[in-house]
């Protein structure tokens, strides 16, 4: 049986930073790519000669940028071949990377795959390597039965992708979690979705606090609740399993006893409440011992690879991940019950 054929899709908007390392890497693959389609969204800088001079197809949206939902759609429309495979313009892909998807997705009758970005991320900024870093861990610690998408590094079925529609630009006209909405309905129609977390890339992105906050509000927590409260996924296995759920039940339970204990002899001298301080300061270290020891692998994997400062700095990063993510699901919920909040789409 013949190996299926793969277009490569890369959406871009004045991606001159990243590009060259992006289709370097593509072209330097074990296995060539059939087709290399790149959607120029709006670009203002050299992205397009870049692309051209490294053999891509450059398809080209003039106007305002649409985002990379509607890239990554009107490249899958032009493409020949019998696979789509997405790679961020950011992304520099593993020499093997698109083989492993290919006989990973063939070998189990799959009709997509997707891989996992490595644990060397190139900004050494302790913002960028703590986002990074934790998209590897889960990556690398995820089923392989897969029940969402990820289109950084992701392979799918053309037919079936067409068919589907692609992903929701309707929806998600910026950056945001349209392949996981994407897999969602692979899934529920009854088809495989494959986590191969030997197929590495290197992320180039580099992430400022405001960023990383931003995106995993705004651009993940906020869109993926409002889908839940909508109905509109099978409860996906992302972090909303019941140990994520019971690890930001007790970073918050940290947080709430730190402020009171905090607040304690300032609430003692203008009220007559008496708060136990002491009680409320040994129940905050209870629960952030807690809280680390629930993330143990995860902070462990930290501690190898950072430094003891950065390694703090990562950990509590990800107390605040677990603060402020469920506090904006319960938001989108209670908004829903409310009826002050319409539908997503």
């Amino acid at each position: 049986m013949s190996s299926p054929s793969v277009a490569v899709i890369i959406p871009a908007y004045n991606a001159r930073a990243t590009l060259p390392a992006c289709l370097d890497a593509i072209n330097g693959m074990s296995r060539k790519p059939d087709e290399i389609l790149l959607f120029s969204d709006g670009s203002t800088d050299e992205t397009d000669d870049i692309a051209r001079a490294a053999g891509a197809t450059v398809i080209r949206n003039d106007g305002k940028p649409k985002g990379p939902a509607h890239g990554r759609n009107e490249a899958a429309k032009v493409a020949k071949s019998d696979l789509l495979l997405f790679v961020d313009a950011d992304v520099v892909i593993s020499p093997t990377a698109m083989e492993l998807l290919v006989a990973d997705m063939v070998a189990n009758g799959a009709k997509a795959a997707f891989g996992s970005y490595d644990d060397k991320p190139d900004s050494q900024r302790v913002t960028s390597l703590y986002a990074n870093l934790r998209h590897h861990f889960v990556h690398q610690n995820s089923a392989r039965e897969a029940t969402t998408f990820w289109s950084g590094l992701g392979l799918v079925d053309r037919k079936l992708f067409l068919d589907f529609g692609g992903f929701d630009a309707v929806m998600f006209a910026h950056p945001s979690i349209e392949d996981i909405e994407l897999g969602t309905r692979i899934i529920q129609a009854g088809h495989r979705i494959r986590l191969v977390p030997e197929a590495l890339c290197k992320h180039w992105k580099d992430w400022s606090l405001w960023r990383v906050w931003h995106t995993d509000v705004v651009r993940r927590a906020h869109p993926w609740s409002c889908l839940i409260a909508d109905g509109k996924t099978l409860g996906a296995d992302l972090n909303v399993t019941r140990v994520e759920q019971f690890k930001s039940v007790v970073a918050m339970t940290a947080a709430i006893l730190l402020v009171l204990a905090l607040a304690s002899g300032v609430i003692g001298i203008f009220t007559d409440i008496a708060l136990p301080a002491g009680a409320l300061w040994l129940g905050s270290v209870l629960a952030f011992a807690l809280y680390i020891w629930l993330n143990r692998h995860f902070f462990g994997f930290l501690a190898k690879l950072l430094s003891p400062l950065r390694t703090v700095i990562a950990m509590a990063m990800h107390w605040c991940y677990h603060i402020y993510a469920p506090v904006t699901y319960v938001l989108v919920m209670v908004q829903t019950r409310l009826g002050i909040r319409r539908a997503y789409r």
